[in-house]
């Protein structure tokens, strides 16, 4: 795993924040200063810069379409009523639907990040990702997440919304949220109580006491988890997982290195790929195919062979066993043309097609095979021995069928078709 350099940009300075993430992914010792003194760490590590959560809006919408360009060009549509700007100024970005069916939409100013673009660009940096900082704050079951670093707040509610507020309001939006949960658990006896997992430092622990003390009437349990190198380690941790957002999408997305024009090649590739897949598809059919005949030949040879000789054990080649036994019952009986195998095959097959006719004995002497068969009637019998002919090799006749209570008693004999 490559280090990364994550850069935390400000809409307000030109001053910026900055940690690298090792390659296991431990972040330490954050530093502060210039974006051109940050670029001197960028060697041979890829760059993701960061977004103050304030400036990126936060949205979940249910869009009935696919196709990523189809949801790109249909978000700022659907989110129009919910925005105070003009939507042609507004930069649009989202992930893949989330369990609840929702899209998962980041939303920032058009201009703000070409600006920061453009001044990652002056000092030689290219950013693989940009993200709002808020992404940073992991979204976990029945837990409502708040990161807490000096003046401004993150919350992440357990359905996955976002909430940037600061440390003066910090309370009265917890409590309202709770107490929203609170009276869907009144109507809804499936939901779970949620708790409240707060991150901060230990500065900032101190000067929010009372307000940890409040927030514990409201619900079961607060946990307070202290970050001892601040909010900035601790994201550049988090910033990377699938439930974050990259905004350089669309437009800003990073461009390769090589320069090759896809469009002519779409169809072609296509098409191979139909072919390809249709090939493998159409062999694997035929394997499965191969292989259940297969099967079912040496399910009725082991059959036979229990049957004739039912001193036999379990064979895992019953064609073999049935091979040795009949030449050793009648060595010096000279056949010409198919012999017992070929004669087991044909059997085998044309039992398959007709599975509900019982085999009772068998006897093959001087190139005849000899039945004894029940049946459920006179027509699966007669079934039976047209399958046997239709192998053009043997040909089948009934010898006998006799009413025997519900079943009917048959004798047939199957011998090869003379050249």
């Amino acid at each position: 795993m490559p280090e990364n350099l994550i850069i935390r940009l400000s809409t307000s300075s030109d001053r910026v924040d900055w940690v690298i993430v090792d390659a296991n992914g431990v972040a330490n010792n954050p530093m502060h200063g210039t974006l051109a003194e940050a670029a001197t760490y960028a060697d041979e590590r890829t760059v993701v810069a960061l977004a103050p959560a304030s400036s990126v809006l936060r949205l979940q919408v249910n869009i009935p379409i696919k196709g990523t360009v189809k949801i790109r060009q249909a978000l700022p549509f659907a989110l129009e009523e919910q925005l105070a700007g003009d939507i042609e100024a507004q930069h649009f970005s989202f992930s893949k639907a989330n369990s609840s069916g929702r899209i998962p939409v980041a939303i920032i100013d058009d201009e703000l990040i070409q600006n920061w673009l453009s001044q990652l660009e002056a000092v030689g940096l290219k950013a693989a990702g940009l993200y709002a900082e808020s992404d940073g704050l992991p979204a976990l079951p029945a837990t409502i997440n708040v990161l807490i670093d000096g003046d401004s707040a993150i919350i992440r509610d357990h359905l996955g919304e976002f909430t940037v507020t600061d440390t003066g309001t910090l309370q009265m939006v917890l409590e309202m949220l709770l107490e929203q949960h609170s009276e869907s658990m009144e109507n809804d006896a499936s939901t779970v109580p949620v708790n409240l997992l707060i991150y901060c430092s230990n500065t900032d622990h101190e000067k929010l006491q009372s307000v940890w003390g409040k927030l514990r009437l409201h619900t079961e349990n607060v946990e307070i988890k202290i970050l001892g190198e601040g909010a900035l380690p601790f994201i550049a941790t988090q910033i990377n997982s699938a439930n974050s957002i990259n905004l350089l999408q669309g437009s800003y997305a990073p461009k390769s290195d090589i320069n090759i024009e896809w469009e002519p090649w779409k169809l072609p590739a296509a098409l191979l790929g139909s072919l390809l897949l249709l090939t493998f598809l159409f062999k694997g059919v035929l394997f499965w195919q191969l292989s259940h005949e297969e099967a079912v030949l040496d399910a009725a040879a082991s059959e036979v062979l229990q049957q004739t000789f039912p001193d036999a054990a379990t064979a895992s080649n019953p064609w073999g066993v049935l091979q040795s036994r009949l030449g050793a019952a009648s060595p010096s009986t000279p056949v010409s043309g198919p012999g017992f195998a070929e004669a087991m095959e044909a059997l085998a097959s044309a039992f398959s097609q007709t599975p509900n006719i019982q085999l009772q004995t068998l006897s093959w002497r001087s190139g005849i095979l000899d039945l004894q068969l029940l049946a459920p009637n006179v027509n699966s019998l007669d079934k039976l021995r047209q399958n046997i002919s239709e192998s053009t090799v043997f040909t089948a006749s009934i010898q006998s069928a006799n009413p025997d209570k519900d079943v009917i008693k048959g004798r047939m004999q199957i011998t090869a078709v003379k050249p």
